[in-house]
């Protein structure tokens, strides 16, 4: 009976231990050592947003492998678009406000069946963060609860102005007068957050350190990055898809994000044009009739709407319109090449495509991969003029004036043209024609002239690490080249139309009765061809794109000389939205060479080649 009774008192006294233990966790949690805390490690914090109506965008059960902190304008997120957009990791976005309270959360998915994340915090510049704060304590818990778990980072800019100065860009709106508040007192906010961090290692990364002129630093440094983060590089396609973008993280293509810029706008020391032809900063006098701000304003609003171009495993192969179901049946390859043939994907661009990639080109394998794979990691020919001429249509091009080392020159010709050359003598031995024979097939589309006029508009993605591209047809000249971009004044130039009166609206019925005189009448050809005219004239009259344009009085190019600045976000749109037009509509530019900069706002950074530069002569064949 005793024993029975000591038993009773033992189960009783035990039950009554783990209660106090119990209770003691619960109100003494944050008395327990680190170790204990460590056994339950959630590395999610979770943080009282200011409307807690707020919807969670992403629930806390996955593992954070990095937390990298920042502010707007330091230069992360070209990186963190890059890895959303291709797709190299889970990404999670949190912005706070001044007390450390959410804003906003959003959630980028990789669809990788890993669940590690990246979590990071865009603080505010004038966020709190005295000792007793509300900031502070809640920077202290998580730098306490990762200790040992997480790769914490501070991504930052060196110059406190030029973030604090691109801040105020982007938020400010185009089309309003561009004033400035730099409040130095924020230097206190930016220099103290490291002390958070005394106890464990952080990375700080300036953001003025990842620019390099070289392709295969950077190409190390977005390797290094993405180890940093923890994300994982061991996908086959990473070195293919870090191959194919680190064009866009080089000096020249970064320039509308660099602190030198902004430092040179609020100094008013923006250089002036060398006496000599350079292609250092030239692009500080490429803003048409726009001041420079609202031109580096319009380059980083067009980053932030997207600037990565589909590559061909992103791509869905031979896709078919659903709005035309014999649309296709004569454009197989068409389709194919620019998967562009829904009304919706053709709009794509002209919306906030990020973080989806651009649809332009490129996006099957085809003999024009042949161009980018010579060219792609060229950094010696910093202008390129090139060409496409097929079954002996034309002369090689005709170049005049100077030429200097960094000039390059490019024939893309069918086997029956370049054995004319040959035969006829007709290859000049002063231009160093680089000849590419492109086989028998060289003009794939459905309409031999649509390979010319696609080829023009995706120069950029031949040669990405040009700076100045130039598109002549064969019938065209031009001269003292280093002498004209000493002169442009804007990112595009084309020759003008011989006839002055010509404009968009105009162009449609002398370009119907051009492709009449191309076949036999009532050819499907022809009849398709005409089709695609008449549909885009009148989706071009509902919008009210021939209004505006005659409004902006702009008038015809004749684009067989067409010249534009290589690597700027805008440019890389207007090109990419050209391309698209010429797609999904007729294959004849002219109709569409304005379109997409009406549509983006960009027709001021449009500008005719003066004259003297150029010359335009007849069609001649060769053979």
């Amino acid at each position: 009976m005793s024993s029975t009774i000591s038993i009773h008192y033992i189960v009783a006294g035990l039950i009554l231990i783990i209660f106090c233990l119990f209770i003691n966790t619960r109100f003494n949690y944050h008395h327990l050592p680190l170790s204990v805390r460590e056994t339950n490690f959630n590395p999610c914090f979770e943080w009282d947003p200011v409307d807690h109506r707020l919807p969670t965008a992403h629930k806390c059960s996955k593992l954070i492998s990095s937390v990298l902190w920042t502010y707007d304008g330091t230069g992360l997120m070209k990186y963190i678009q890059w890895i959303i957009v291709r797709k190299l990791g889970n990404i999670k976005i949190t912005r706070l406000n001044d007390n450390c309270q959410i804003i906003q959360q959003n959630y980028f998915s990789s669809n990788s069946t890993n669940n590690s994340f990246v979590q990071i915090y865009i603080m505010s510049l004038s966020t709190n963060l005295n000792s007793e704060s509300q900031c502070s304590n809640k920077i202290n818990q998580i730098v306490k609860i990762g200790i040992g778990h997480i790769n914490q980072i501070y991504f930052k800019r060196k110059s406190i102005r030029a973030t604090v100065f691109f801040q105020q860009l982007d938020l400010i709106g185009p089309n309003i007068n561009f004033t400035f508040d730099l409040n130095i007192s924020f230097k206190d906010t930016i220099n103290y957050f490291p002390n958070y961090f005394k106890s464990i290692k952080l990375t700080i990364i300036n953001s003025e350190d990842l620019i390099k002129t070289n392709l295969t630093e950077c190409e190390k440094i977005l390797i290094d990055f993405i180890s940093l983060l923890k994300l994982s590089n061991s996908s086959l396609k990473l070195n293919d898809i870090i191959e194919y973008d680190s064009h866009q993280f080089i000096e020249d293509s970064t320039w509308w994000d660099q602190s030198i810029v902004a430092e040179n706008v609020l100094d008013m020391s923006i250089p002036s044009p060398s006496i000599n032809f350079t292609y250092t900063n030239d692009f500080y006098h490429l803003h048409g009739n726009s001041s420079f701000i609202q031109y580096l304003y319009d380059n980083r609003q067009c980053y932030s709407a997207g600037i990565f171009a589909q590559m061909q495993f992103e791509t869905i192969p031979n896709r078919n319109s659903t709005e035309r179901l014999n649309r296709c049946l004569l454009k197989t390859y068409d389709c194919a090449f620019s998967d562009i043939y829904l009304f919706e994907d053709r709009e794509q661009l002209y919306q906030q495509s990020y973080p989806k990639p651009i649809k332009c080109g490129f996006t099957i394998s085809s003999i024009f991969d042949k161009v980018r794979n010579r060219y792609a990691r060229n950094h010696t020919c910093e202008t390129i003029l090139f060409t496409i001429i097929t079954d002996c249509y034309d002369l090689l091009p005709q170049i005049r004036g100077t030429l200097l080392p960094s000039f390059c020159f490019v024939a893309l010709v069918d086997t029956k043209t370049l054995d004319a050359y040959k035969k006829s003598n007709l290859i000049s031995p002063v231009i160093p024609w680089d000849l590419i024979d492109l086989g028998v097939n060289a003009t794939p589309f459905s309409v031999a002239a649509k390979t010319t006029e696609i080829l023009k508009t995706i120069g950029q993605r031949l040669f990405p690490l040009a700076k100045w591209i130039i598109w002549l047809d064969g019938r065209g000249q031009i001269t003292e080249i280093s002498q004209l971009l000493k002169q442009a004044r804007a990112p595009v130039l084309g020759a003008p139309h011989a006839l002055p009166s010509r404009t968009s609206a105009s162009e449609v019925a002398p370009t119907i009765e051009r492709v009449f005189g191309r076949g036999p009448p009532g050819s499907p050809i022809v009849t398709d061809s005409i089709a695609d005219i008449q549909l885009q004239e009148k989706q071009y009259k509902q919008e009210g794109f021939y209004c505006r344009s005659d409004a902006l009085d702009l008038r015809m190019f004749d684009i067989a000389v067409f010249l534009y600045r290589n690597n700027h976000p805008c440019i890389f749109r207007y090109s990419c939205g050209w391309h698209n037009e010429i797609s999904y509509y007729s294959y004849r530019g002219q109709l569409s060479v304005y379109y997409p900069a009406v549509r983006f706002n960009l027709s001021d950074y449009l500008h005719f080649i003066p004259h003297g530069y150029f010359f335009i002569f007849p069609h001649r064949s060769v053979c």
